[in-house]
């Protein structure tokens, strides 16, 4: 068993990265232990086999400092909240037993991989903790679920200044090379590897920080609303 402070799940390989890879990559320089969980191995992609995609996620961890990254092999373009796959999933979270999870956002993705990650993630989280749950590992129950964006139109409830570990982010995204490669002769024109699509990602990030007041962030949902107790020490954080 080892205890992971920050585990980030994708649908696909590179959905940390695109919503979530500033947050790691910021943590891990921190001091955190950080980690990722692809769902799918992204089996359905237009470009990429699923051992080149494998290696092109080993190398974007590496870039962010995750030390831990794994795929669980559900099944790409039908991804679903199902018995199997949520049991699977808090399996996972027992054995990494992780303080804070962070996963997509579970509506209004065009993706809908990306909005049944988030809600298999919901589910996985609260039966995780139940002790007669048939599972392997001891009951565990994540501190905090947050959720990242990828391509919801919202506004978040956390900003993360990623600023200072940007170009990390950038180097995790340019590791994903099969997808964000500029196509040619070899590679089907997609949406993702249109040079349109780094921008988006960039921009956004931009407005997100200016947000915030600084030059790149990441934006969070809340699963719950935060509880305080203490307003004074709240209202000192930036």
């Amino acid at each position: 068993m080892t205890v992971l402070d920050l585990l980030a799940f994708g649908a696909h390989p590179d959905d940390v990265e695109i919503g979530a890879g500033g947050i790691l990559a910021g943590h891990a320089r921190r001091g955190y232990s950080c980690g990722i969980i692809d769902l799918t191995a992204g089996e359905m992609a237009s470009n990429g086999t699923v051992p080149q995609r494998q290696a092109e996620a080993r190398e974007a961890a590496g870039i962010l400092k995750c030390g831990v990254r794994e795929c669980l092999g559900l099944p790409d373009a039908r991804l679903a909240p199902d018995r199997e796959s949520v049991f699977l999933v808090a399996a996972a979270l027992r054995r990494w037993q992780p303080r804070v999870v962070l996963s997509p956002y579970f509506q209004g993705d065009r993706h809908p991989d990306h909005n049944a990650a988030g809600e298999l993630l919901g589910r996985a989280v609260f039966l995780a903790g139940l002790r007669k749950l048939p599972i392997e590992g001891e009951p565990f129950r994540p501190q905090r679920l947050y959720y990242y964006l990828l391509t919801v139109d919202l506004l978040p409830d956390m900003i993360i200044d990623i600023s200072s570990v940007y170009t990390l982010k950038e180097q995790a995204l340019d590791a994903h090379h099969s997808q964000f490669g500029r196509h040619d002769g070899e590679m089907v024109a997609t949406p993702v590897n249109d040079p349109g699509f780094r921008r988006h990602i960039r921009n956004r990030d931009a407005y997100f920080g200016s947000l915030a007041g600084v030059a790149y962030g990441e934006g969070l949902i809340f699963n719950t609303k935060p509880l305080v107790t203490d307003l004074i020490a709240w209202s000192e954080l930036k």
